[in-house]
């Protein structure tokens, strides 16, 4: 039998893992929450922790299993011994039999009970955490449900109980759900935010019971809901939250602290002494023109000079095979063209990318580099032209589509977007804020967007200075220009991908520089 003298008991041990988890540094981590292909393998993780822990199961249950059989057995010997206790100990061989077991047998079974259940599998855990999602995962997770909530107008009521934008689902947010995007909320200081999150996990606990070793208390849940009150200068409601926790628990004694402490406040009419954060969002009761976009709230243009037709006239090869191809606007010129990809293109560049996803990153003109930000959520994975058939292939419908040469031109960009995954209003082109950025090929004259699949819900590229939106179709394609006729930048291109709802966005983009449209696009004179 394995000695336990040197080892910590198996819930110290596990205990301390998940601090180490939480704790880890933010160097290297993957991003979890980003990519929608990113988070499949989670799946696979999460299986192979339950299986751990059915293992840890199976151990108890065997652990167990000896012990109750254990003491069938020393109980069937000591109550012959108790119900004729002379005669039992006058038997010498009784009494050498108890001296020994009580000497000896007990060392042992101290030895067996205090041996730790558990630690191989608490081993597994470690080699696993560094595939888990981090603390930093789980901010990023909130933000993003706190993000599709302002951008859409949801209720948090609705989005704890699976309603989402107008549509049921078979899902719902738990107690440790709606607590974790409240304690996060609440770290960042918004506050606003984190009390209606908080206000559903005391809705919730009424309802529900969690078990362990998962359980929260309510009263820890509502001293929670009565200090966030607090710091929104709420403090009657904080008094009728304590109230309602002490009528629970009259003898509490940070509860009658916390009550005391209020009153005090509501009698000398004292405040929180930290501002109170509040999303721009909340400050007004009508929607931005982004926010409109990514609602579906523009209204249709009336310009008939947009139409649909077939493009037979951008190159040679669109005579024999046309494109079918929707005029979207003018000023900046935008096109969209359907069924542009097949299905077995599809599945084939999603294959290609999904193994290299990595974060999406931003060009930062004050570091000169590219660098993770919160405003582009995504995953991407880059391909030089002539990567494979396919992507030769590709950028010939680009150049068919476009008319453009792709000689200097930026590689093939495929990207994933995870949970609410998003890209914040900006512009494509960099307007030489680093010449060294378009020194050679110069700036960004044209966009393409290939849409790879359909989105249940959101993901709309959204063009809010021009009120038009348009929403992912499997197999299309947006194109638009950046720069005017004259070569100078066209603020109305600003644009942002919404964050998506539900379903899995995958886009496949092109930035085709400006040098090599010398003949193809010439800079014209700015019109007086």
């Amino acid at each position: 039998m394995r000695s336990s003298k040197w080892l910590l008991p198996a819930r110290v041990l596990l205990i301390y893992q998940v601090l180490l988890l939480l704790h880890r540094q933010v160097a290297g981590e993957e991003s979890h929450c980003t990519s929608v292909a990113g988070m499949v393998k989670l799946l696979d993780l999460e299986a192979q922790l339950i299986d751990n822990l059915e293992d840890y199961a199976v151990e108890l249950e065997k652990k167990l299993e000896t012990v109750r059989r254990s003491i069938t057995t020393l109980r069937l010997e000591n109550d012959k011994a108790r119900s004729s206790t002379e005669e039992y100990l006058s038997n010498p061989l009784n009494s050498f039999s108890l001296i020994r077991r009580m000497n000896r047998d007990w060392i042992i079974w101290q030895l067996f009970l205090d041996d730790p259940v558990g630690v191989s599998q608490v081993e597994r855990i470690q080699e696993l955490r560094e595939h888990m999602p981090t603390h930093t995962d789980v901010e990023e997770a909130v933000s993003a449900l706190d993000r599709i909530q302002h951008t859409y107008g949801l209720k948090v009521s609705e989005i704890t109980h699976g309603l989402l934008n107008g549509k049921q689902y078979n899902v719902s947010l738990t107690v440790l759900d709606t607590y974790a995007m409240a304690q996060i909320l609440f770290d960042q200081e918004n506050y606003l935010a984190a009390a209606s999150w908080i206000y559903q996990s005391v809705v919730l606990m009424e309802v529900y019971s969690l078990a362990a070793p998962l359980q929260i208390s309510k009263n820890e849940v509502r001293m929670f809901y009565a200090e966030t009150l607090l710091k929104l200068n709420q403090n009657a409601d904080a008094l009728k939250v304590v109230n309602i926790a002490l009528a629970d628990n009259p003898q509490d004694i940070k509860l009658l602290l916390k009550k005391s402490e209020i009153e005090t406040m509501i009698r000398t009419g004292a405040n929180s002494a930290h501002p109170v954060k509040v999303q721009a969002q909340a400050q007004t009761a009508e929607p931005s023109a982004y926010q409109m976009g990514c609602r579906g709230q523009f209204a249709p243009s009336a310009d008939s000079k947009l139409h649909c037709l077939y493009n037979r006239t951008t190159s040679p090869f669109l005579m024999l095979a046309p494109l079918k191809m929707e005029l979207v606007g003018l000023d900046p010129y935008m096109v969209l063209y359907h069924d542009v990809l097949s299905a077995k293109e599809i599945k084939e560049l999603q294959g290609m990318a999904t193994p290299g996803l990595k974060r999406a990153t931003v060009f930062q003109a004050a570091s000169g580099r590219n660098e993770v930000v919160r405003t582009r959520t995504s995953k991407v994975a880059w391909f030089p032209d002539g990567y494979s058939p396919l992507t030769v292939r590709l950028n010939a419908r680009i150049t068919d589509m476009t008319g453009f040469n792709l000689h200097g031109s930026e590689m093939l960009q495929l990207m994933n977007y995870g949970l609410g995954g998003h890209y914040d209003q900006h512009y494509d082109y960099f307007n030489t804020i680093n010449s060294n950025l378009t020194a050679m090929s110069g700036d960004r004259i044209a966009t393409v967007l290939f849409y790879l699949t359909d989105v249940e819900q959101g993901g709309a590229t959204v063009f809010p200075n021009i009120r038009k939106a348009v929403f992912p179709q499997r197999g299309s394609v947006i194109m638009w220009y950046n720069l005017k006729d004259d070569g100078q930048i066209d603020t109305q291109t600003l644009h942002a991908a919404c964050p998506v709802i539900v379903g899995s966005k995958w886009v496949c983009n092109k930035w085709i520089r400006e040098r090599e449209q010398l003949f193809r696009r010439p800079c014209l004179k700015k019109r007086m």
